[in-house]
């Protein structure tokens, strides 16, 4: 098995790229509601590094997304590096086998992972506070993750500019 190398300057500019993202979204978290529906990019980032760099970068990058989530105070601390953290992983080594470089892939990744992602947060926080209505839990993250898919254009588009210039194959 042949060792991947990771691009230190590449990592770098997507954390850069995704710091800038999250100051965005958490300042203007009330611009970012369509329909009311919130528009959250960043398990984009997770979703386009495995697609265009492999498992390692959707490694890298899921840990630093899930920090960025805990320093939100978006949910339980750990989580969430966890979970991205493997989803990198494997949607880093389902790249390599079935899915190719391109937009419409990281439109798929990016919903599958939203949709996991909400799943997630219902069994893990609001399934044990009775009450919460699954119907009304799943219309909030298929519409979620509907808006992730069609603006994850504004994540893809620059990081393929950064994993061309750093592309080493």
């Amino acid at each position: 098995m042949q060792r991947e190398q990771v691009s230190i300057p590449k990592i770098i500019l997507y954390i850069l790229l995704l710091a800038v993202v999250f100051a965005l979204q958490s300042s203007l978290s009330r611009s970012f509601v369509v329909r009311g529906f919130q528009l959250d990019l960043l398990p984009c980032f997770v979703a386009a590094a495995a697609l265009l760099d492999g498992p390692a970068e959707g490694v890298i990058m899921g840990l630093a997304v899930g920090v960025f989530y805990d320093v939100g105070f978006i949910g339980v601390d750990g989580i969430y590096p966890i979970f991205f953290l493997i989803f990198g992983l494997i949607a880093g080594s389902m790249s390599r086998l079935t899915l190719s470089r391109n937009y419409l892939s990281m439109v798929l990744l990016t919903g599958a992972e939203m949709i996991l992602l909400g799943l997630a947060r219902f069994f893990a926080y609001l399934l044990p506070m009775k009450g919460a209505s699954f119907p009304l839990v799943l219309q909030q993250v298929l519409g979620g993750a509907l808006l992730s898919c069609i603006f994850c254009f504004i994540v893809y588009w620059p990081m393929s500019k950064i994993s061309r210039r750093f592309d080493t194959r």
